[in-house]
Order: structure tokens, then sequence, then C-alpha cells
């Protein structure tokens, strides 16, 4: 019951701050909605962007915490050499599969009957990719700060840096997106 009350203190907090972060990534939604409501691949490609993110935001904390546990994280200053190539891999996969999915984006797009223009997919694709490696890189580094933190504080970085993570992707992709439409549209 101490694990379950320890664990319950240190993530309620983060929780709820992850929350209306996410929410507040709806503002900038808002801001650029015609642009995304006549643009369909731009609305396909939001969801899978957020989420893909997010996800990768969970693979690098997790990888982060893996390596504290098993002290490779060292005394180094940001990122050792170990959560770099971790880094650098994730990003490498995450410019393919914003590809993939822009791509994806304009075939389900082609489907529901949206007219091809190789200049928008061009744009598309460089929202996504773009976003993509704004956002895996700023999760990353809030990552390695949110978890420097916690340990300060001598608190588990598992119970935060999920949490954490998935709000700031969620964030992040809506408002990053919707910045990077009003430069390219």
């Amino acid at each position: 019951m101490k694990l379950e009350r320890r664990i319950l203190k240190e993530s309620l907090g983060i929780l709820i701050i992850a929350s209306l972060l996410s929410s507040l990534g709806g503002i900038g939604v808002e801001l650029v909605k015609e642009k995304i409501l006549l643009i369909l691949p731009l609305l396909i490609l939001l969801p899978a962007l957020n989420g893909m993110v997010g996800e990768f935001g969970i693979i690098f904390s997790s990888r982060y915490t893996t390596l504290l546990s098993q002290k490779k994280l060292g005394k180094t200053k940001f990122m050792n050499k170990a959560l770099r190539k971790h880094y650098l891999l994730i990003l490498g996969i995450s410019i393919l599969c914003a590809f993939y999915i822009s791509t994806l984006s304009f075939v389900v797009s082609l489907i529901s009957g949206f007219k091809i223009d190789p200049i928008i997919y061009l744009k598309v694709l460089s929202v996504a990719i773009a976003s993509t490696v704004i956002l895996v890189s700023l999760v990353s580094i809030m990552t390695v700060i949110a978890g420097n933190y916690s340990i300060k504080k001598k608190e588990d970085p598992d119970n935060i840096l999920v949490p954490l993570t998935t709000s700031i992707a969620d964030l992040g992709s809506m408002i990053i997106f919707s910045i990077l439409i009003l430069l390219f549209f």
C-alpha cells in the first residue's frame, strides 16, 4: 500500500498538469481550422502525427529510465553517448514515419476525391517532417530535464515522464502543426 501511495503522490500533480496542457493544444488548431478543413490531407495527418510523436516520446522516456536504472547515464551534463544514439535513432525513424503518414494521408484523400496537387503534397510533407523533428527534439529535451529534476527530488522518473512527454507531444503537436500551417499555407 505504501508503494501505491507514493506512485499516486508523485503522479497526481503531473497528470493534472498534463491534462490541462493537452487541452490547450486545441487553441492552436482552432486558429487554422479553415485551412485544415480545406486541405483534407492536413485533417487526416493531424491525429496520426499527434499520436506518433507521443509514442516516440514514451519510447524515449522509457529508454531514459532504463539507462538510469542500469546506471548507464553517468554524470554528463545533458545526454551521454547511449542516450544520444537512441535520440538520433528515434529522430531518423520519426522522419521516415512523417513521410509515410503524409503520403498515406494523400492516398486516403485521393480515394476520397481530393484533387492531388504536387505543391500541396510537398507543403504537407514539409509541415509533417518539420513538426516531427521539432517535437521529437522538444520531447527528448524535456524528458532529460524532467528526469534529472525528478532524480534530484528523489522521485521515480517513471511516474512523471510518460504523462509529461505525452502531454508535451499533444500540446506541442497541435501548436507547432498550426504555426507551420500558417507559415506554409
